[in-house]
């Protein structure tokens, strides 16, 4: 099945901890790729973001899906992996201190599922491809 990676790299006026802490807020990935709106977050003891219920917009219609937290370092690196049954992804969020400023980096990898997503992959891939790195800007202004 097809499938596309895009990343992203922005400098934010913040320190890593709390460039971290705003990456744990599942709204914070309400409007990243094709994810649509998020709800029901889960945490980890250590207030790591384990899992949300999102939504994806493929074609016109919308697919539940859910994100699940995989590999993590506090304050340095986040992975998630989101899965509809018409499309999957993985995410990997990098923080990095840059003096005088910390860099943000959201890299994501989706892949079709289905026939319907296959079918709109070229206009998926396009609308990631002209839309992400705004939507990344968007990530961190809010940090």
């Amino acid at each position: 099945m097809p499938s596309a990676t895009f990343s992203h790299t922005v400098p934010v006026d913040a320190s890593p901890s709390e460039a971290w802490a705003a990456l744990q807020d599942p709204n914070t990935w309400a409007n990243i790729g094709p994810v649509s709106a998020v709800s029901n977050p889960a945490y980890r003891s250590d207030a790591t973001l384990e899992s949300f219920d999102w939504i994806a917009d493929v074609g016109g219609k919308k697919y539940d899906g859910i994100a699940t937290g995989g590999d993590y370092t506090i304050d340095e690196r986040f992975t998630m992996t989101l899965d509809t049954s018409e499309i999957a992804g993985d995410v990997v969020a990098t923080i990095a201190r840059s003096n005088p400023s910390t860099e943000v980096t959201v890299e994501i990898t989706f892949r079709t599922k289905g026939m319907l997503s296959a079918m709109f992959f070229p206009a998926i891939k396009q609308a990631l491809a002209s839309g992400f790195p705004q939507q990344v800007e968007d990530i961190v202004s809010a940090i």
